[in-house]
This record gives C-alpha cells, structure tokens and sequence, in this order.
C-alpha cells in the first residue's frame, strides 16, 4: 500500500495523458450532427449533416513513377477528385472540416468555434 501511495503523483498524470491522447485519436475519424455519424470512410454526402459552409473542390491529375524516379502523368487514368467541406455548427460548436478523395471521407477536422 505504501508503495501505491508513492507511485499515485506518477501514475495519475501518465493515465491523464494516455486518455486524452486515445480521445483526440477518435475525435478525428467520426462526426456527430442531426443524430447521425459521419466516419471516416463514409461516401461524402449532404444526407447526414446537411449542407456544408464551404465546399472546395479541385482534381489532380494521375501519377506514376518512371523508370528513371521521375513523377510523370498517367494519360490512361483519370484525374483524382479532391473535396473539403467545413461546417460551421454556430459559436457554441467546434467547426468541423471533411476531407474527401473521389466522394470517400478521408479525414475529420476539427476547428475552432464557428461564427
């Protein structure tokens, strides 16, 4: 019992640390609005959160390498969408940003609070 008693001032601040680094681990591939989750992984869609603030959009053409390292364009394939869409909750709600590849959610953001 001694023992635990000296270690608790350690232990407690580790275990703190360890938890908020699993939560903001989580926080980042889900999105919570109008009683549904977006996750990472989803097809992007307005059907669950509605329409966002901002949308940006924008393609970058295909890629390989070359046998001599150099990043060349792929003529055979088409272009890979890219989609950011920010959803701004009001100022009492944390903005989220979606991150999406050809229409499939990438990643979720948080930001600061909306306006």
């Amino acid at each position: 019992m001694k023992y635990l008693s000296l270690l608790s001032p350690v232990l407690l601040p580790m275990g703190l640390i360890l938890m908020s680094v699993s939560l903001s681990a989580n926080a980042g591939g889900a999105m919570h609005c109008k009683q549904q989750v977006v996750n990472t992984g989803d097809t992007l869609t307005t059907e669950k959160c509605g329409s966002p603030s901002d949308i940006r959009e924008y393609s970058l053409p295909a890629t390989y390498l070359n046998s001599d390292g150099d990043r060349v364009i792929d003529p055979s394939k088409l272009p890979t969408e890219y989609q950011e869409w920010t959803y701004d909750f009001g100022p009492t709600r944390l903005m989220r940003r979606l991150y999406a590849t050809d229409n499939k959610v990438t990643k979720i953001e948080s930001l600061g609070y909306g306006h």
